[in-house]
């Protein structure tokens, strides 16, 4: 490369200008995301054959901004997590994708009131105080990362992943994600091949005052209010409904709030995200709660972003997403799961 492509690049770089310093928790999330599916990928090349030399044109792969669902189950084993069969002793490995949850995909009502309601019962709730100096959430997700090689050809790779992010009022804390190992679909007959089970550890520490939390706390318990301070750093009207759910999740990835702030929560749902009600549905942990969806087309293709929350605390539990109408180049069959979280 000569010195005036070396100059072309700088004048294009999209990190120039930006200092130096400490990773914020949303960028060492969607680091970690792009770590593991690069790793994904690498076992892509090898398992198709293709050199994983991405840098090389004949085995290039071309990476997809793009996370699909997995019907892996993760299990504690030992120091990791083991990929497992989640549909007992069927004889099916592992499907391509999860099955849909009941009424996943059903019409539903407006959803309004019974956010609403469900709004009541968090306020009124006495189990859960929240999280207010000391913050610790985990959670289990399953993705599906999908990766074209340069024969055009789409393969895919199961992630399964726990994460644990701990904090404090002083912004000290820590951060790991587990990750077991990349497991293979074959979309053909819906079984696959999964390698040894392992964990890839990645890890983060703050020393007080070095944390920096993805929202301004305390969060406010007024919704007006709530909404404003989300705002301020998500970019809500731009982006939609859709992108709201997501904001609500990042939310529970950091913190349990308070009954009053789970109580406006619910309430900026129900004035702006346009969800419609599903009544009860089980998530993939076996809780049966309160099931909202919302459809949008936030992330590029058409899609369904399911919330359940606990019916007698209004914690959300799980979001699931569901493409509805294409997949795009995704090889998986529509309607499709393409990625779920449990809030544990």
């Amino acid at each position: 490369m000569n010195t005036n492509d070396l100059e072309a690049l700088k004048r294009v770089d999209p990190a120039d200008g930006i200092p130096d310093g400490p990773l914020t928790p949303r960028e060492l999330a969607g680091l970690q995301r792009i770590t593991t599916r690069i790793a994904a990928e690498e076992h892509v090349a090898q398992h198709n054959g293709v050199p994983a030399d991405v840098g090389s044109h004949r085995g290039k792969v071309r990476r997809r901004a793009v996370l699909v669902g997995a019907a892996a189950a993760v299990g504690a084993a030992g120091a990791g997590l083991a990929v497992v069969d989640p549909f007992g002793s069927s004889g099916v490995a592992m499907a391509a994708t999860p099955p849909l949850l009941e009424a996943e995909l059903a019409q539903g009502r407006p959803g309004k009131a019974a956010l609403l309601a469900l709004a009541a019962k968090a306020a009124a709730d006495k189990t859960l105080p929240g999280d207010a100096g000391s913050h610790t959430v985990r959670m289990q997700a399953w993705y599906l990362s999908t990766a074209v090689d340069s024969k055009e050809r789409v393969t895919s790779a199961i992630i399964p992943e726990e994460i644990t992010r701990t904090w404090t009022s002083d912004l000290s804390g820590r951060w790991v994600v587990r990750t077991g190992q990349p497991y293979f679909p074959d979309p053909a007959s819906h079984k696959g091949s999964v390698g040894k089970p392992g964990t890839v550890k990645g890890e983060q520490s703050w020393p007080p005052g070095k944390y920096e939390p993805m929202f301004h706390y305390p969060l406010p318990s007024d919704p007006a209010r709530l909404l404003a301070a989300l705002r301020m750093d998500h970019d809500l009207d731009a982006n939609g409904p859709g992108f709201l759910t997501d904001v609500v999740t990042d939310m529970y990835k950091e913190t349990m709030p308070a009954p009053a702030v789970r109580k406006a929560v619910l309430e900026v749902l129900a004035g702006h995200s346009g969800a419609v009600s599903l009544g009860t549905m089980k998530d993939r942990a076996g809780r049966r709660g309160r099931a909202f969806a919302v459809d949008s087309r936030y992330g590029g293709l058409p899609n369904r972003r399911v919330l359940i929350f606990d019916p007698a605390t209004g914690r959300l539990w799980a979001k699931e997403e569901v493409l509805t109408k294409t997949a795009g180049r995704l090889n998986v069959r529509i309607p499709a799961v393409i990625s779920y979280e449990l809030y544990l």
